[in-house]
């Protein structure tokens, strides 16, 4: 049986682990919130490492709030570079494995093809920009490690896209969404079972970066009238622009991961968006 911290576990991510962390008796998951163990802190990983040693971990932390990271550059920088710093340096002198998540925000959405993870990034908002220089970081490591980019996370945990648009549909008769942003859905109980499935994959940590996502593409605005159909709500969703939007961070328009290489490497079959969100309301 193989030890793997699992930080952040209070987070979206996190939940998701734990949700499924039955399914894997091969791996004991030591699951961590920010007050057990904070990655902004190198000290309080060597105590929790002490307590119960471990080979691996996974970082589900992370600062995640797009708008506010404008005004909190110094905390999203802490958390999102600084933190993955202190990772990489523990896990690379307890020769431990990391992966950690990055995110498709750190691409500027001009260019019309699916993005690969070695097409050029330029991230838009500060948030993107803490997460790139996480990444980079995670690039210089000597430890085994990867970095998984996703796409517009969703669960029956935290707070979410699809959380948000079955509240205000079952106060509202009708809402705005954006129609002018694409991207590819990523369900965290899909994402956190392919990890645990792979993680001893003996070419998982062959490439530095991956890309995931479930299948098929949609826009928020199409993303959000499926939500409502499907979960029976008698709500209207009328198309916006991003210009329209009360959002004042800048967010790509275009960032739909192209997640061929994690498929061929891994061998996975990813199921579609839509049966992945059905998925998703049954447990909710």
């Amino acid at each position: 049986m193989t030890n793997i911290l699992v930080t952040g576990a209070e987070g979206q991510l996190g939940q998701c682990f734990q949700a499924v962390a039955k399914e894997f008796p091969l791996h004991n998951l030591i699951f961590v919130t920010k007050r057990d163990l904070d990655i902004t802190k190198p000290k309080s990983l060597k105590k929790g490492f002490d307590l119960v040693p471990f080979e691996g971990i996974i970082n589900c932390a992370a600062y995640s709030k797009v708008d506010l990271a404008e005004l909190e550059k110094n905390k999203a920088k802490k958390i999102n570079t600084e933190g993955v710093q202190n990772l990489v340096s523990f896990s690379e002198k307890n020769k431990l494995f990391l992966i950690h998540f990055s995110t498709d925000y750190i691409f500027d959405g001009k260019n019309k093809l699916p993005l690969k993870e070695d097409h050029v990034t330029k991230p838009l908002n500060y948030y993107a920009e803490s997460k790139l220089a996480g990444e980079e970081v995670l690039k210089r490591a000597s430890c085994l490690n990867t970095s998984i980019r996703i796409s517009w996370l969703f669960s029956p945990y935290g707070t979410n896209f699809v959380k948000k648009i079955i509240k205000l549909s079952n106060s509202k008769k009708d809402i705005q969404v954006v129609n002018d942003q694409s991207g590819r859905p990523t369900y965290g109980i899909d994402l956190a079972r392919v990890i645990l499935k792979n993680i001893t994959h003996p070419d998982f940590f062959s490439y530095n970066c991956y890309h995931y996502a479930n299948k098929g593409f949609t826009t928020w605005f199409n993303f959000a009238k499926k939500i409502i159909a499907l979960s029976g709500n008698n709500c209207s969703v009328k198309p916006c622009s991003s210009n329209e939007d009360k959002t004042h961070v800048e967010r790509p328009g275009f960032s739909i991961l192209d997640t061929s290489r994690i498929e061929n490497n891994l061998s996975l079959s990813i199921p579609d968006w839509e049966n992945a969100l059905q998925r998703c309301l049954n447990r909710m």
